[in-house]
């Protein structure tokens, strides 16, 4: 096993469970993008198996190694990898990538940056199995990361290793979409008003809810369409809303999709139920990047997203009807959707930037390598000059 090593950057190996379509991998390669724009980086990903969703990927020109199989040797294989690339710390995006990394960690005398805190849930069993494994990655990692503070609060790590960085997101990604005719024609959309929740089919989201509402409205109106978008994590529930849509053509369900950002950009308002906790979401994070108002549920990190009647409604144990209510008020009250929309978009840009997230990472790395005394002068030099382009 062979790399290309520059004497004078900073070496980071990468560690997660796969490149598939979400909310953490997405996180991943836009740091990695922008890592990688900064010319000051050694950057070796590792996955325990080999789907990479996002294309662009490859456009970076990163190496990357699969070490997933068989799963009793992922331990020795990822030693072997650090030993090889002989990284200056570890960062993981995962539980049990943290896991799997604390032996490697340990015997070579390497920092963790743990990243594996991406959700809040409300009520998290800390004597479960997963909590007894969080708490040995706590103690191993050297810094444990959330992007938002009510993860810090769901997990609790020690306070003194927790720091928060939001998702940053590339707003050129909102950019040349394809016309909103073709998006909706593409999707069978023909009312003037459409409504999208964009979340997987699994226990966490509550497509029971969305439904519930969609038939609540579009029994009383037939200008609003309501369209659900996502992959299936429960076939069995997912069939059932198929069976139950092929009787309201004003209710769509076509699972996972490639332009989520065209179809969002095609929607007037953007609805997310998931009542056990986000940490903070990517979904939301687009509405909002495409000026759409949020109605979402009032738990986990959506509180640092979404302003209460600023730029749109978080709901907390309110019943179908009322929640209808709110969609139909922004429907029907374009001033104020579009002020909330707005509003989505400022917040998006001035406290979830790309630049943003990327220099808060740059300083954690900083700051670790500061106070690791595993490495030699060159490194602290080098690191030094990090800290002073941060600042």
């Amino acid at each position: 096993m062979n790399f290309t090593l520059t004497k004078d950057k900073v070496r980071i190996v990468f560690f997660i469970g796969t490149l598939q379509t979400g909310g953490k991998e997405r996180r991943l390669l836009e740091l990695l993008k922008y890592l990688k724009n900064q010319n000051m980086y050694d950057i070796l990903l590792v996955m325990t198996k080999e789907d990479i969703y996002y294309p662009e990927f490859h456009s970076l020109g990163i190496p990357y190694k699969i070490i997933g199989q068989p799963k009793y040797s992922i331990f020795s294989s990822f030693y072997k990898v650090c030993q090889a690339f002989k990284p200056h710390l570890i960062h993981t995006w995962g539980r049990m990538q943290t896991f799997y990394a604390v032996p490697t960690a340990i015997l070579q005398r390497l920092p963790i940056v743990n990243n594996q805190i991406t959700s809040a849930p409300p009520n998290f069993n800390h004597w479960s199995l997963p909590g007894l494994v969080d708490r040995l990655n706590f103690y191993c990692s050297h810094v444990i990361l959330s992007n938002s503070a009510a993860g810090v609060c769901s997990f609790r790590p020690p306070l003194s290793k927790s720091k928060v960085i939001y998702n940053g997101v590339d707003m050129s990604r909102f950019e040349n979409l394809p016309e909103v005719y073709h998006v909706k024609q593409k999707y069978g959309i023909s009312t003037p008003y459409t409504v999208v929740m964009c979340a997987s089919f699994s226990p966490n989201k509550d497509y029971g809810l969305f439904y519930r509402i969609a038939e609540y409205i579009t029994c009383k109106r037939n200008d609003i369409t309501f369209i659900g978008v996502g992959k299936s994590h429960d076939d069995l529930n997912f069939n059932r809303y198929q069976e139950l849509i092929m009787q309201n053509p004003l209710i769509k369900f076509p699972g996972g999709i490639n332009d989520v950002e065209a179809l969002v950009n095609a929607c007037d308002i953007g609805v997310l139920f998931s009542p056990n906790g986000e940490g903070i979401s990517n979904a939301i994070i687009e509405y909002m990047a495409l000026s759409k108002p949020v109605i979402a549920s009032a738990a986990g990190g959506t509180r640092e997203l979404v302003h209460h009647t600023e730029n749109g409604f978080l709901v907390e144990n309110m019943p179908d009807i009322d929640i209808a209510h709110l969609i139909l008020d922004l429907i029907d009250h374009p001033e104020k959707r579009n002020r909330m929309g707005a509003r989505s978009k400022e917040i998006i840009r001035q406290n979830f930037s790309i630049d943003r997230m990327g220099k808060s990472f740059e300083q954690v790395y900083s700051e670790v390598l500061e106070h690791t005394c595993s490495f030699g002068t060159q490194t602290a030099k080098t690191d030094s000059k990090i800290a002073v382009k941060q600042v």
